[in-house]
């Protein structure tokens, strides 16, 4: 680990009070989806980070998906998948009809290649490693491994302004860092004939699941970490997108309304009741003929905590947001034009 980063990581964690006797223990990481949640945060290769999904680069006629898992692969815990956890995505609406894939990991061999069963709607259609480029019937490839963590953030900054931290963080105040930089994930990336699916216009979403239960899920970036109130992360974890208006509506509603009131100048009901009905359900809503980046799915480069900070604090409807940006403006690493697009890892 770098000295800078074990020096983020030790100021984060003496501001969360998990420094122990001078060393870093175990860092909660509530950057967009990282260890956002009780059970997610108990073992992070079942923990969500982030779920991309956007139109190849290399073929406009192919969509290519991106679930990250393991924040802090190998500074947090171990630098795998779980064994026999259950890693899904559904393409299709918020109910998880449509097209889902599934993969489940085994053993990991001595030279961390780790065993992959993958399925599509129930069928098992690839075995094979991580680390690889697989080949799979009907033109997709997948490849699972380790890879340098795509998401970039002030985390600092976000704790001390909008979760209430008291460190005196503020955006753009010239001490702006990406936390993330320097930092691994595990992620699953499959490029897809988007002809397979139903349609052009697709809800996506990503779940995990472990020993019988969901252990996390996830649509667009932040949902769970910025409006859904402390405590209650695992129980909007283990709703249907599908319920998420009925379930979680009003709490969306209150925090679009305390957030964009930072200034003074709130939303009115009736706008939070909009975006509320705009961002719930927690899904990424995909037009798979259009190259446009988030909202429209979500590409690797771009820049959501600029874009959802400036929706949930007031510019939705054209107005000033209290927020803008974090300036953070790029990943520490180039993504690549070709598959599997993420960069390499910062550990072999």
């Amino acid at each position: 680990m770098s000295t800078s980063l074990r020096g983020r990581l030790a100021v984060l964690a003496a501001t969360l009070g998990l420094l122990t006797a001078g060393v870093v223990a175990t860092v909660d990481v509530q950057a967009a989806d990282h260890l956002e949640a009780p059970a997610a945060a108990a073992d992070g290769r079942t923990d969500i980070t982030d779920l991309y999904a956007f139109q190849s680069p290399t073929n406009v006629d192919n969509t290519v998906i991106v679930m990250a898992v393991n924040p802090l692969a190998g500074i947090n815990g171990g630098t795998t998948f779980k064994k026999g956890a259950k890693y899904e995505v559904f393409i299709g609406d918020e109910e998880g009809d449509g097209t889902k894939l599934r993969w489940k990991f085994g053993n990991v061999r001595s030279n961390g290649e780790q065993r992959m069963k993958m399925w599509i709607d129930g069928k098992k259609v690839k075995t094979g490693l991580t680390g690889r480029d697989l080949s799979v019937s009907g033109g997709i490839t997948v490849q699972a491994g380790l890879f340098d963590d795509p998401f970039f953030f002030d985390l600092a900054a976000f704790g001390d302004q909008v979760k209430g931290a008291g460190g005196g963080r503020t955006f753009c105040d010239g001490a702006e860092a990406d936390f993330l930089a320097g930092t691994d994930v595990n992620a699953i990336v499959v490029e897809i004939p988007s002809s397979t699916f139903d349609g052009t216009n697709l809800a996506i979403w990503a779940r995990t699941r472990a020993e019988g239960g969901v252990v996390d899920r996830v649509g667009r970036p932040a949902i769970a970490t910025v409006l859904i109130p402390d405590g209650s992360e695992d129980a909007f974890n283990r709703t249907k997108p599908s319920q998420d208006n009925a379930r979680w509506g009003a709490d969306v509603k209150g925090t679009l309304l305390a957030l964009s009131g930072l200034d003074g100048t709130p939303y009115s009901d009736a706008e939070a009741q909009g975006i509320t009905d705009f961002l719930l359900p927690d899904v990424l809503t995909v037009d798979t003929s259009a190259a446009s980046g988030f909202p429209n799915g979500r590409a690797l480069a771009d820049d959501v905590i600029d874009i959802e900070l400036g929706i949930v604090t007031g510019g939705f409807f054209g107005d000033s947001p209290v927020l803008t940006s974090d300036c953070v403006d790029a990943n520490d690493k180039a993504f690549s034009d070709t598959f599997p697009y993420l960069a390499a890892p910062h550990q072999s």
